[in-house]
């Protein structure tokens, strides 16, 4: 999509997916794409995460990528149960260097309160990969529960704050669990920021956050209810963020970093 031309945009390209559904239908609900010098494509699919290369250095194009690797969730539960049935991958997004892919999964489609005390940890948590081998380098899990029927809960949209620093930090929408800052720069050990967490709907009703980006000093929120809340984050994680001419969330273009505006 030319950002000067948004009326001469077309479609490039399509490329088949890798692996099951485990209970969902297989298809990209959501993707994230690195350019520069990484050029990967993240697929959030069903229970099967796809991830390709698209240009230098592992091949492919934009038109034709090149797969790479998929990730599969089939945890049980306490009583031996897939708890990946009735959920799927939902987002996925690369940290500005593109070394950490970032999934986020969601259970029964976000209109049913699913990160309560007693849920799996997979349907409260992000996942963080090895972008380059693909192994699981860690996870974050909700610490507050969402108990009730007016809680529905998912890990939803996001994107990571371009730092200039070596810190990894992501702005996340959870629907009723509202929105998250978490700092992963150690992905073993992920710890949390900051939150705002709304009251549960009465009578129970699907709402919340259901997107929540970092851009240039500001925490943007679509909430489903009530429209855009905008928040401002002060913390030491954070500092030393780069104002970016543009932001696509689900793009993050490393050029931007050395066009942005520094503090």
């Amino acid at each position: 999509m030319p950002l000067s031309n948004p009326a001469g945009s077309s479609h490039i390209g399509r490329v088949p997916l890798t692996g099951g559904s485990l209970g969902s239908s297989n298809g990209c609900h959501d993707a994230g794409v690195i350019l520069g010098e990484v050029n990967l494509l993240a697929c959030a699919s069903g229970h099967a995460a796809n991830v390709f290369s698209i240009g230098a250095p592992r091949g492919g194009t934009l038109e034709n990528p090149q797969f790479l690797y998929t990730y599969t969730v089939e945890e049980e539960d306490e009583q031996g149960n897939k708890v990946g049935v009735g959920g799927r991958w939902r987002s996925a997004t690369f940290t500005w260097d593109g070394e950490v892919l970032v999934l986020g999964w969601e259970p029964g489609g976000g209109a049913r309160p699913r990160c309560r005390t007693e849920d799996a940890d997979i349907f409260k948590s992000k996942f963080f990969y090895d972008a380059n081998t693909g192994e699981k380098i860690g996870q974050w899990v909700l610490p507050r529960p969402q108990d009730g029927e007016g809680e529905n809960c998912t890990i939803h949209n996001y994107n990571v704050v371009p730092l200039r620093s070596d810190r990894y930090v992501a702005v996340a929408g959870h629907y009723r669990a509202g929105t998250w800052v978490v700092d992963f720069t150690d992905p073993a050990n992920p710890t949390t920021v900051g939150f705002s967490d709304p009251e549960p709907i009465t009578p129970a009703n699907l709402g919340g956050a259901w997107s929540s980006y970092n851009y240039n000093g500001f925490i943007y929120e679509s909430e489903i209810q009530s429209g855009l809340n905008v928040f401002r984050l002060s913390d030491k994680a954070t500092a030393g963020e780069i104002k970016l001419p543009h932001l696509n969330p689900q793009t993050p273009d490393p050029a931007l970093l050395t066009r942005g505006k520094r503090r």
